[in-house]
């Protein structure tokens, strides 16, 4: 189905009486769930190979030590990002000017050191990692040829790359008896550092003629030429964590669990924009926060326990590419730098098992209390975006899970979740689908990208966005599963059907009706595996994904720092896959 095909192999071998080594090694092929008609691309596709090798060392009852090396590689034309403007017919095909390219490599090493001593252990995590992306798109979504004069400003990023560097490091003790007989106790260290590195060469065609026109440095300098935004930046940022948790046993019923967090990030950020038309900005922020939390659980019985928690959490601020230069034509609405998100998070819930054991419940009622959550935005001026703060919002809702045992051999799963949200205070933004619109409407007329009235028209489309719905927030979501097995005279026969809904929600915190509702989708998934007695260590399984072949709406995307499209991505469409695998 698609021509998929998946392999992948594993290992385990010891090497020694205390050296053993997995291997394992994955590949995977499949053709697009989606055509591009204007050029005949298949999107959607998959062409990726993953490796990893783990050695664990074992000298002594009193000293363990992992080590991991993994590499990835993907080549694939990327996903089918359709625009929601676009008026070809069928979900799973699109018509874009551009062609589509998606490349990965990724190498992550990682070494965990550990000891135990008489009353504590301690353990050493440390990590590398490199992730390097390749990303060309046609950015306006769509074949122009196919839309209303004007609708679109033609865009092509050609390309978009962005190299990540990333180092860990973790050392943490862990207590092994109780200190006072009651307190169990872990208290550790961490840093991070990040080095990223940016590149983002995007074409425009203000000429409408179907060709993106070659352009010069010069160019750029005097603001002519099919060209919109470039940047080479160099953001990085480090992160050093100090952190202690107890969990303090009042009895064989009552435990008080409580933890400090100490963060302090520093960020440093070279922007070069457009060649350096504006020179180089050095942008730099930091920030220090303690967080924590405290929860307590109680047990009603040996089946029961209720427990109510507090935790407020802290997402570190930082620096953004492009931001607001000037007031004097327009107010500014993209800071240079954003700040800190911070959560209060509040909690109460049930675990119970019932019925001898044959039903487990776990259900709990959230509050989240943000203030400064992060969001991407957009400013009056052209090519300016980034990441800004709501002042305050917040989200509550319920979640529930359930796992019985109708039979000996037949299980039910489900899992739900509620969720409501809002904006609930004043926050001025900039809906850049609105702002595009503007812009495009006066290019039409013949006026310059850069003109005074450009940037006037933009502005006018700014917004309180007090009362919206936050950003990627389905209300409901559930899921319902039935598991059995049977033991048969040629072997086992196992099988699974799967139902899953995913409720609407709003894409952005501007809630715009036109691009902004994304409908709920349900799909239906199941697998029968068979597991022969003659034929020991093989297996044998079914597997049929979204049955009834939904086109649902998986993510949608407005993009912020080019010409404002929006595009879909979707479920994957019904496959029937037969998976084969032996032991030996």
């Amino acid at each position: 189905n698609y021509g998929l095909v998946k392999a992948r192999a594993v290992i385990n071998k010891p090497l020694s009486e205390n050296l053993s080594l997995r291997a394992s090694f994955i590949s995977n092929t499949r053709d697009g769930f989606t055509e591009n008609l204007s050029n005949g691309q298949d999107l959607d596709d998959a062409d990726s190979v993953s490796a990893r090798v783990r050695l664990k060392y074992e000298p002594s009852d009193t000293f363990r030590a992992n080590f991991m090396a993994q590499v990835f590689d993907e080549d694939r034309n990327g996903a089918a990002q359709k625009g929601i403007i676009d008026p070809t017919p069928d979900p799973r095909q699109l018509r874009q000017n551009s062609s589509t390219e998606h490349k990965l490599e990724a190498e992550l090493f990682s070494a965990v050191l550990e000891w135990d001593y008489e009353n504590y252990s301690i353990k050493s995590l440390t990590s590398y990692q490199v992730d390097d992306i390749l990303v060309r798109r046609d950015n306006d979504r769509n074949d122009l040829s196919f839309l209303p004069p004007f609708a679109l400003l033609p865009s092509e990023y050609d390309p978009e790359t962005n190299k990540q560097t990333t180092v860990t490091q973790e050392v943490n003790l862990v207590s092994a008896e109780p200190m006072f007989g009651k307190l169990d106790w872990v208290a550790g260290f961490f840093y991070l550092n990040t080095e990223i590195e940016i590149s983002i060469l995007e074409r425009l065609d203000f000429g409408f003629d179907g060709t993106f026109d070659p352009f010069t440095t010069s160019d750029v300098y005097s603001y002519s030429g099919d060209f919109g935004f470039i940047t080479n930046s160099t953001p990085e940022r480090d992160s050093t964590s100090f952190y202690g948790q107890g969990t303090w046993n009042h009895s064989e019923s009552l435990r008080t669990v409580f933890g400090l967090r100490h963060t302090n990030d520093e960020v440093y950020s070279a922007v070069t924009n457009f060649y350096g038309r504006s020179g180089t900005d050095i942008l730099e922020t930091d920030g220090n926060k303690v967080t924590g939390r405290l929860v307590v659980e109680k047990d009603i019985d040996d089946n029961t326990m209720l427990f109510g928690s507090f935790t407020r959490g802290y997402k570190p601020g930082g620096s953004n590419l492009t931001y607001g230069r000037e007031d004097t034509i327009a107010q500014i609405v993209v800071l240079p730098t954003f700040t800190e998100e911070i959560v209060d998070a509040y909690e109460i819930g049930l675990k119970t098992d019932l019925a001898d054991g044959r039903i487990r419940l776990n259900t709990a009622a959230f509050f989240y209390n943000y203030e400064g959550l992060q969001y991407q935005a957009t400013d009056p001026e052209v090519f300016e975006g980034g990441v800004g703060n709501i002042p305050e919002s917040e989200i509550y809702g319920a979640e529930l899970e359930l796992s019985a045992f109708l039979s000996d051999s037949v299980i039910l799963d489900l899992r739900a979740s509620w969720l409501n949200t809002e904006i609930t205070a004043d926050h001025l933004a900039l809906d850049n689908v609105e702002s595009e619109n503007a812009t495009n409407a006066l290019l039409g007329q013949g006026l310059g990208l850069f003109s005074n009235a450009v940037q006037i028209a933009r502005a006018g489309r700014i917004q309180n966005v007090k009362g919206n719905e936050l950003a990627k927030t389905p209300s409901f979501t559930g899921n319902i599963a039935l598991n059995w097995s049977n033991d048969l005279s040629w072997g086992e026969m196992k099988g699974t059907i799967q139902y899953t809904y995913r409720g609407g929600f709003k894409h952005r915190i501007f809630n715009n009706s036109i691009t902004d509702s994304v409908p709920n989708y349900d799909v239906m998934d199941i697998m029968l595996g068979f597991y022969p007695a003659s034929a020991e260590g093989w297996r044998f399984e079914l597997i049929g994904k979204n049955l009834f072949d939904q086109d649902g709406i998986n993510a949608r995307f407005t993009d912020v720092f080019g010409v404002g499209a929006t595009g879909d991505e979707l479920i994957g469409p019904r496959q029937i896959m037969l998976r084969v695998g032996t032991e030996f």
